[in-house]
């Protein structure tokens, strides 16, 4: 396999981290999976929990003083942002054999295989995908391809959100996402991918119709590869919010939602109280 799959996460975001890894394990994804945790909390439990088909890592153990200190003026979630092209790079000088490189929040959850739609694109260094709702690229998910646009890209992306990666709009940014807006201006073989099945989210949802057949999922009849469950939190081990003015519905919600109790109960299982740091 040339293609690696990567995400970040923190002991808040562990349970969303396991649901993401089952999905990717039921979709059968032929690629190297890397999982690079913030805090010694998310990488003792995942090493205690067995996680086999992942290359786990404490990202504290790559940090130089430039990270170190980058951490300490941002706030934990906006680190996560900032870090999103050093993971990548990463991967890229550790594995000389990967090419390409997927990374996804892990508020993710897969309902298809996107490396069938991947493989299938013939030019890019760099895809990505927009709200939707808007034409903003959305940065839950981004790839990069080892050539030289794509490494150059990928630098170039990291000095941005070493400057300036913040949860809140300024000139045209937010977080890591405006960055990657100005990509096209200045690089060739940036693909946006407008496959209506991919970063499918509360923000665009009422631009489709979503149905399911047989425990499928479909997009304007199209498999959904993947929804974004971003602004979902759940603040105990059954119930959960929504972060901004949505109505969580239908088999895709029931389904994720039932599927983060089940990976709380597994985690409780293992470190019974770790899941109490997940609600604070």
């Amino acid at each position: 396999m040339d293609i690696a799959l990567c995400t970040i996460i923190s002991k808040l975001r562990i349970h969303q981290f396991l649901a993401l890894y089952e999905s990717i394990i039921k979709n059968r994804m032929a690629a190297h999976l890397f999982v690079f945790c913030v805090d010694r909390e998310s990488y003792d439990l995942l090493k205690k929990m067995g996680i086999s088909k992942a290359v786990i890592i404490d990202f504290s153990k790559l940090e130089d003083k430039t990270l170190i200190n980058l951490r300490k003026e941002r706030k934990i979630y906006e680190y996560c942002w900032t870090i999103k092209p050093v993971v990548i790079e990463y991967i890229f000088k550790k594995h000389s054999k990967i090419k390409k490189i997927l990374y996804v929040d892990s508020d993710i959850y897969f309902f298809s295989d996107p490396l069938s739609i991947i493989n299938r694109i013939k030019k890019w260094s760099v895809i990505v995908t927009t709200h939707r709702s808007s034409k903003n690229i959305n940065g839950g998910f981004v790839c990069f391809k080892r050539d030289k646009i794509g490494l150059e890209a990928l630098k170039w992306w990291k000095r941005q959100c070493f400057n300036w990666c913040y949860d809140y709009f300024d000139n045209g940014n937010f977080g890591d996402q405006g960055h990657l807006d100005r990509l096209k201006k200045h690089y060739r073989n940036i693909y946006y991918l407008e496959h209506p099945g991919f970063n499918v989210a509360s923000w665009n949802e009422h631009l489709y119709q979503i149905k399911t057949y047989d425990d499928r999922v479909y997009v304007d009849n199209v498999r959904m590869v993947f929804y974004h469950f971003s602004g979902l939190r759940m603040i105990n081990k059954t119930d959960y919010i929504m972060l901004w003015q949505f109505e969580p519905k239908g088999y895709v919600y029931g389904h994720y939602i039932n599927v983060l109790r089940k990976k709380i109960e597994e985690i409780e299982n293992v470190s019974p109280g770790f899941t109490d740091n997940i609600f604070k």
